[in-house]
């Protein structure tokens, strides 16, 4: 289908292209927030065809953001994924990604992928600051709504960068206008972020279009279902359990938010932008350069493209990977024979062309992430068109229920929990939750939300609202697991994860502390 993807290929060399031109120069201590150049913002923002390359260059913004390593921000150093031992020997950068995997002497303020996520969040900000900024400017958009839509658009794009930044790094610097800071940008509390997300995505819920309105060439943009849902995430995150309760019911309640019937749909490549999906970023395989290539980092092992139903069985593959799952999350937590989402979500051996076990390097032959595999319709390992979701209709009923036991009220929790559940069971009520202690019922949604999101990017947050990071990392920190079973031997091939209070917040990166002048070396986070 024609659809944003579309136009994600073909404004390419314009999306990004949004920039005041300040005159920064590469010798001068000063902040770069300017989004990637080649024209004047006026330049792009000058009628509706503009705008709308403009606002789509946001959401490419994010579309680099996910689609190669800075994804496993999220994922590794949690109880669901960790880092392969051959991952180690890899080479200095992805020791560094192994370093935020086991949070040694790497997981620091110059660490690569660190300091890449906050610069990319930070150029998508300023795209997004830019359409803000110049879209009321323009006074020939032929329909008002189409041009409010993409205003809500770039507001919700701006929450969705800044939230992640504020959970990550804490306060930040808040760059709302594109205007030069040579005297650089002091970091801002963070509940004035946070301020400024709820601010933005109730700009978003009121002028961004219904997912019903989306159709042919706008299907993939953000909707208003995706601001409420964001909005109450950050109302979870924020312990607001009044409004995030209010917030999700509306949701629910008045948008008729549902769950596609079968889970290992969600993942086939075959039915992208679905009823369940609330925002997902998207890929296409019409341009190598529109593609993700997450298959090589979750080692699914796959050589050509095979069918994605033939996954259940034996898959011939080849080739390296970085992360693996946990003993936790592929072993322990699923119900093996009666739980869908099992087989959907993990590829627990590997064989080669022959059906024999793969035996090569250390960590070939156990349990990897299936989500990311490619199907027959992907270019090949590293190209992959599938898209990846951001936020769909299951962790607004788990993010419910969850507020639901945090006031108090775990009866009324377990309908949106076993909601989910039952999906996952085939319909059948039979395996549904039935106890009402609140604290049993946290560390169950908590372990839900793994069966059901498992290594779809949210893991690491989930710990850090709930105050669990430490506690679950080094309660689950178990390398050896199947390693003995599998190779006869009883050394520890993973580095053990020293995961302590410090790691519930990353580090500013380094050539942030030196070239933001209102900064330097003591504004940076404790322990670091």
């Amino acid at each position: 289908m024609k659809n944003i993807k579309q136009y994600l290929n073909k404004f390419w060399p314009v999306g990004l292209a949004v920039v005041l031109l300040q005159g920064f120069s590469s010798c001068r201590k000063e902040l770069n927030y300017t989004p990637e150049v080649f024209l004047s913002a006026p330049s792009v923002y000058k009628d509706e065809p503009g705008a709308i390359a403009g606002v789509t260059g946001i959401y490419q913004q994010l579309q680099t953001l996910k689609k190669s390593d800075y994804e496993l921000i999220g994922v590794i150093g949690t109880d669901e994924v960790r880092c392969c031992y051959q991952a180690q020997g890899y080479g200095a950068y992805w020791a560094g990604v192994v370093g935020i995997d086991v949070y040694d002497i790497t997981f620091n303020s110059q660490n690569a992928d660190i300091t890449g996520f906050w610069t990319d969040c930070y150029q998508g900000i300023a795209n997004a600051n830019a359409a803000i900024l110049n879209i009321p400017q323009i006074k020939s958009f032929a329909e008002p709504t189409v041009q409010t839509r993409l205003e809500g658009e770039a507001h919700f794009m701006r929450a969705l960068f800044y939230f992640y930044l504020v959970q990550m790094y804490g306060d930040v610097p808040m760059p709302l206008e594109n205007t030069s800071f040579a005297n650089g940008l002091p970091r801002v509390a963070q509940q004035q972020v946070y301020t400024q997300i709820e601010t933005d995505l109730k700009f978003a819920e009121t002028n961004c279009w219904t997912k019903s309105k989306l159709t042919g060439n706008d299907i993939g943009r953000a909707s208003v279902e995706a601001a409420k849902g964001l909005l109450g995430k950050v109302y979870l995150t924020l312990h607001d359990y009044a409004d995030a309760k209010t917030t999700f019911e509306d949701l629910i309640n008045n948008n008729g938010i549902s769950l596609m019937p079968n889970y290992a749909n969600l993942f086939d490549g075959q039915h992208e932008n679905n009823a369940e999906s609330l925002f997902e970023i998207q890929y296409s395989t019409d341009n190598t350069n529109d593609t993700q290539g997450l298959q090589n980092l979750y080692g699914s092992y796959a050589g050509p493209p095979i069918p994605f139903e033939t996954f259940n069985t034996h898959t011939p593959g080849y080739g390296g990977t970085v992360v693996m799952a946990t003993a936790r999350y592929s072993d322990t937590i699923f119900d093996k024979v009666h739980d869908t989402r099992y087989l959907a979500s993990i590829n627990h051996d590997r064989y080669d062309s022959n059906g024999n076990t793969m035996s090569w390097w250390v960590d070939p032959g156990l349990p990897t992430v299936k989500k990311y595999d490619i199907t027959s319709s992907d270019i090949d390992i590293g190209h992959s068109g599938k898209n990846l979701y951001y936020l769909r209709s299951a962790d607004v009923f788990l993010m419910y229920a969850e507020t639901l036991n945090e006031l108090g009220q775990p009866q009324a929790a377990l309908a949106p929990l076993n909601k989910v559940r039952e999906r996952g069971f085939g319909g059948s009520t039979a395996y549904d939750i039935t106890t009402t202690d609140q604290n049993a019922l946290r560390d169950t949604i908590m372990d839900e939300r793994s069966r059901e999101l498992g290594a779809e990017g949210w893991r690491w947050y989930d710990l850090k609202r709930t105050g669990t990071l430490v506690q679950r990392v080094q309660h689950y920190d178990d390398p050896q697991r199947d390693f003995e079973k599998k190779n006869g031997t009883t050394s520890d091939p993973h580095p053990a994860q020293n995961v302590s209070a410090k790691n519930n917040l990353y580090p500013i990166p380094l050539t942030e502390l030196q070239n933001n002048p209102a900064l330097g070396l003591k504004s940076q986070n404790p322990g670091y």
